[in-house]
């Protein structure tokens, strides 16, 4: 059941941008631990959780604009 006013292909594109987000984060997660450089880069900058924030605006953005 959709909600009054949802469009379920728009919602899907969502879904799918969010999850390309959060596999993207999870990716650079499995890199970092097999560079030791980058590891500790990321470990002294928050650039995960700066990724993740201004990702989640752009999809949020994105989908209220369309």
């Amino acid at each position: 059941m959709t909600a009054p006013g949802s469009h379920p292909v728009r919602d899907r594109r969502v879904l799918v941008l969010l999850a390309a987000c959060v596999a993207l984060v999870l990716g650079l997660n499995v890199l970092s631990g097999l560079i030791p450089g980058l590891d500790a880069f990321l470990s002294k900058v928050p650039v995960l959780v700066i990724m993740l924030v201004v990702g989640t605006a752009a999809v949020l953005v994105w989908s209220v604009g369309r």
